[in-house]
């Protein structure tokens, strides 16, 4: 860890804590070998969690025939991908503080739409494990949350910058000599998750600028674009479009205005969960 990260994490009272049961269901999740009470029982041992989880799912988005009384149901009725992608979510927004100075629920529902790019593309471009992508989208951004916490000052020049029309990455070197993203796998390490995971996430800023190249990086970083392009016009977003990642996980240039047309359809159905 970067002595400057160190330096963040212990200006900050009380780092974010996953719940276990986050930690838990990729695990198990990813156990073929794992059933679906044993998935459920740890899910319900979160009672916050668990209650906005059942909440989500018997609201209109889902549109089930019958009310849902347990995760046990959830689980049956939505299978193992939907439920994971809703406990996880729902687990690290609970984990996360308020911040005064930031509007937490605009980053939420921006991280819900990279989230859901992300793996949508994993989905496209046939990755094996395409529910990581979905992981890694919705958390690459929390080292922003992460700086807010431990050095406000410097966040809030950083937002200033950027909107002023500077570049993340440029403005969070210039004012910390570290990024967002190298803060969020040191908090990715801390709260134990896999090494793909937190690899995934480091070199989701610049993905093209490490050897090898890691493609899963490549697909958040296409899939933030798009999300933080979500209001612009066509031609606005395809002015500055990521081509060469998007390249790089087999799609051709051509295709670019369908495929984004079709993601930006996407509804996340996890904004429920800042109710």
């Amino acid at each position: 860890m970067k002595s400057e990260i160190h330096q963040l994490f212990n200006h900050i009272d009380n780092v974010p804590q996953v719940p276990e049961v986050v930690r838990t269901l990729i695990s198990q999740a990813s156990n073929p070998d794992s059933s679906f009470d044993a998935i459920a029982e740890n899910v319900e041992k979160e009672q916050i969690i668990s209650m906005k989880v059942l909440r989500l799912v018997n609201s209109a988005h889902f549109g089930l025939s019958r009310k849902i009384g347990s995760i046990n149901q959830a689980l049956v009725m939505l299978g193992m991908s939907e439920l994971k992608k809703l406990v996880i979510a729902s687990g690290i927004i609970s984990a996360m503080p308020e911040l005064p100075n930031m509007n937490v629920e605009d980053f939420w529902v921006g991280s819900f739409r990279t989230a859901t790019y992300a793996k949508w593309l994993a989905d496209e471009a046939k990755f094996e494990d395409s529910d990581i992508l979905f992981t890694a989208g919705l958390i690459s951004d929390l080292g922003n949350i992460l700086i807010h916490l431990g050095d406000p000052v410097a966040a809030q020049v950083i937002d200033q910058q950027i909107k002023d029309g500077d570049s993340r990455l440029e403005s969070e070197r210039e004012q910390l000599d570290y990024t967002s993203h190298e803060v969020c796998a040191e908090l990715c390490r801390f709260w134990q998750f896999s090494d793909d995971l937190i690899d995934t996430i480091a070199k989701s800023g610049e993905p093209l600028s490490f050897e090898p190249i890691s493609l899963p990086s490549c697909a958040i970083f296409v899939a933030k674009y798009i999300s933080d392009s979500n209001n612009k016009d066509e031609e606005e977003l395809l002015a500055e479009f990521p081509v060469k990642e998007w390249q790089q996980l087999g799609f051709n240039e051509r295709d670019i205005a369908e495929k984004v047309a079709v993601m930006l359809e996407l509804d996340t159905g996890l904004d429920g969960l800042l109710d």
